[in-house]
């Protein structure tokens, strides 16, 4: 999405511009952010049932290959609800096998930039969905660390189980 679609976007629902508080003139970031936009306040089994979260991934799959990296770049503009929304997206879609390591990384560089209001925690606790086999170790116990498991081998088997 150019940055004059974007604008124009934003001039469809005043809550849209409102809400808009990107700093990026990234043409994949603001296609995602304007998805964001657009549903963060549709009901919330469509985050909760992966429809927006399946499709946002989707968005990154099919986008640039640094498009992670620009939204890192981003997302300390974005509202709590909004980066919530993201974060859900990385954990919790249908591409459970897809860039494993590069979404939990992202996760966690977010603990390091938590905003008060945004819950990180729950969110991996609630709404986990990847398939954390697939990451590496080091990864692994550095997630361990920072939801308070005991050890990687704890949270894989609690993942395993619920899974």
């Amino acid at each position: 999405m150019t940055k004059e679609a974007f604008e124009q976007f934003l001039n469809i629902k005043e809550i849209y511009s409102q809400n808009s508080r990107t700093k990026s003139a990234d043409e994949d970031v603001l296609q995602i952010y304007a998805y964001i936009l657009e549903y963060e306040n549709k009901d919330s089994d469509w985050w909760n049932e992966d429809h927006g979260t399946t499709d946002i991934m989707y968005m990154i799959k099919n986008g640039k290959k640094d498009i992670l990296e620009k939204i890192k770049q981003d997302i300390p503009n974005w509202t709590s609800s909004q980066t919530e929304l993201f974060v859900q997206t990385l954990i919790s879609n249908h591409l459970r096998d897809f860039k494993v390591n590069e979404r939990l990384e992202f996760y966690l560089e977010l603990f390091e930039t938590l905003k008060p209001d945004c819950d990180l925690h729950n969110i991996f606790y609630d709404r986990l969905y990847i398939n954390l086999e697939l990451a590496e170790r080091e990864i692994i116990e550095k997630l361990a660390k920072n939801l308070n498991y005991g050890s990687a081998e704890e949270l894989l088997r609690i993942h395993k189980r619920i899974q």
